[in-house]
């Protein structure tokens, strides 16, 4: 019956099954990491970054202090580093850091759900689907910067719910507070870590203690402080850049003219919307891309694919919150002062995955882009797993009859089945984007003479600008394109 919860069954821990599931991830970073090799450093999103770099330690991280709207020295100061330590050999490097944080960021996924059973591990490719699958996850791999800001908090995000989810140790205070800092001073939705680590205790996880807590919320004071009150950095305003808004791009000109005197519909809009695209990957970047289409009578297969996935993704999470609400009501009831007593971590994970939705949405309220929503589809997946697993466990007992286990066995594949076209369709597309970037670098020359790219011309610019070039056409030339049947449905042009 539905609202009987349905004992489960444990599966007992398997060594093998745990290397498996190691073994799984591994890989799957690793091809990922292959198909970000692909890509050059990029002329849009890594040149103008890249050039600014010869100006010294100090005023490249003070200016960083003193401009309207953003606050992130950490970022620049890892350019900088990686930068200084090339010795010119940008491709190598900014790559290699790119490479790097997706092999982390995949680890700390597998440290985030421990896959430990043979069922984990049968599961384990559904939530790496969705984890690289999800449209927020697109940006974190196809653009540079040259090194992805957007990527560093989610691994930091990822970080601190593996510490506050797991046992207390000594150091796991200092650990948090240090990923809070770094994280915040990268970028603002590194405020997300403070989500994780206070919304983790006051729902029973011990990973930190109340000094910790302490700490990080005297942190979070002085952050908004020195923003807001000693520095006056502020928010990005209207005019800042582009946005999407119903069913197309509005410029900034022409937000000022909508909403400059009710700025405060536009950003209730950019909140909402964020965490729609989560759940339900529509809309994307603020657009209601489907609902276009519709009128238009142009839905594309890879629309579908999107809404089938994402919906059978946050359908299965609502189950699994469904069958635990009576758990959830009793462990996050105080007493005796103790917080989520009877909370078991997958539900905690489940509990900050929604956390982290709300907080990254509200983040968003300057402007819309998916990738800015990375932490929250980072922790979809996790709770995706949590969902699953459970599902798993309880599904043969609680359906009840072999016509409603075969009903749930068919939704089950096709929703795994559509997260794995939308993770082949990132791969496919790494690919197509390693072409047109080449493109962009082949015609830098004629760019730069209309006019339509502005760079310094001094000696040492050009000398930065030849070499990431003949990094681009001559010594990382190209990868061949996939040759893929259903590249349309996945979305890739060709």
């Amino acid at each position: 019956m539905i609202g009987v919860v349905e004992p489960v069954a444990v599966t007992p821990a398997s060594s093998a099954a745990r290397w498996t599931a190691f073994a799984y991830g591994v890989s799957i970073a690793l091809i990922l990491a292959h198909f970000v090799l692909g890509l050059p450093v990029q002329v849009s999103d890594s040149l103008g970054d890249i050039l600014k770099l010869s100006a010294s330690w100090s005023d490249l991280l003070s200016a960083q202090f003193t401009q309207q709207g953003f606050m992130r020295p950490f970022h620049w100061g890892s350019l900088k580093l990686v930068h200084d330590l090339s010795g010119g050999n940008y491709y190598v490097w900014y790559r290699g850091a790119h490479v790097l944080q997706v092999i982390v960021l995949v680890l700390l996924y597998l440290a985030l759900v421990r896959p430990r059973t043979w069922t984990d591990a049968a599961v384990l490719p559904l939530g790496l689907g969705v984890l690289v699958g999800l449209h927020t996850f697109a940006g974190t791999v196809r653009e540079a910067f040259p090194i992805n800001l957007y990527l560093t908090v989610l691994i930091c995000c990822f970080a601190a719910a593996v510490v506050v989810l797991g046992r207390y140790r000594w150091w796991n205070d200092v650990l948090l507070v240090t990923l809070f800092v770094v994280a915040t001073l990268t970028l603002e939705t590194g405020l997300l870590v403070w989500v994780i680590a206070v919304g983790g205790w006051m729902i029973g996880a011990r990973g930190i203690s109340r000094g910790g807590v302490v700490a990080l919320v005297v942190l979070l004071a002085g952050y908004f402080y020195l923003r807001f009150g000693v520095l006056g950095v502020g928010s990005p305003g209207l005019a800042e850049r582009s946005s999407g808004f119903g069913f197309g791009i509005l410029e900034p000109s022409e937000l000022v003219e909508r909403f400059g005197t009710r700025p405060i519909v536009f950003y209730g809009y950019n909140v909402v919307t964020s965490a729609l695209s989560v759940l339900l990957s529509e809309p994307t970047g603020g657009v209601f891309q489907v609902v276009r289409a519709l009128r238009a009578g142009a839905v594309s297969p890879v629309m579908i694919v999107n809404l089938i996935s994402s919906l059978g993704a946050t359908l299965l999470i609502g189950r699994y919150i469904w069958t635990r609400r009576r758990q959830w009501q009793a462990g996050l009831t105080i007493r005796g002062g103790v917080h989520g007593a009877t909370l078991e971590r997958d539900d905690r994970l489940v509990l900050l995955f929604a956390a982290v939705l709300a907080a990254n949405a509200v983040i968003t309220f300057p402007y819309s882009k998916d990738v800015i929503m990375s932490p929250a589809g980072g922790f979809l997946a996790a709770a995706v797993f949590v969902a699953a697993r459970h599902l798993l466990a309880t599904a043969p007992s609680a359906a009840g009859t072999s016509t409603r286990w075969a009903l749930v066995t068919v939704a089950a594949v096709l929703v795994a089945s559509t997260w794995g076209l939308r993770a082949a369709g990132l791969h496919a597309s790494l690919r197509v984007r390693a072409v047109a970037e080449r493109l962009d670098w082949a015609y830098l020359d004629g760019n730069i003479a209309h006019g339509e790219v502005q760079i310094p011309r001094d000696a040492r610019s050009m000398t930065v600008v030849r070499t990431l070039q003949d990094d681009a056409l001559v010594r990382h030339p190209a990868p061949r394109p996939l040759n893929l049947p259903l590249g349309r449905l996945l979305g890739v042009e060709d």
